[in-house]
């Protein structure tokens, strides 16, 4: 039983499996950071309750970003386009 264990835990010495697991790491860290942190900073900062509320709905569109994130790949948005290019998109 042991045995088929460290047969499954085996990919995770592979330098890419653990390349591609601290770099999700690192791109969700500052989300974290940004939006659970801040709010407890800025009301200690005196700023109104009703400010922090309006600043989190920042994150509201980036929890949904796997609903339009196709359409931005597929669709060459003129100014996008022209700063970064396609292969900067992810096509």
């Amino acid at each position: 039983m042991l045995g088929r264990w460290w047969n499954a835990l085996e990919i995770y010495r592979q330098r890419s499996v653990v390349t591609m697991l601290f770099l999700g790491f690192s791109s969700g860290l500052p989300f974290l950071l940004v939006f659970s942190t801040l709010s407890m900073w800025l009301r200690q900062a005196g700023i109104e309750l009703s400010t922090i509320g309006m600043i989190s709905w920042v994150g509201f569109a980036y929890s949904f970003e796997f609903v339009f994130s196709p359409f931005v790949d597929r669709w060459e948005l003129p100014l996008l386009h022209r700063l970064l290019g396609r292969g900067a998109r992810g096509c």
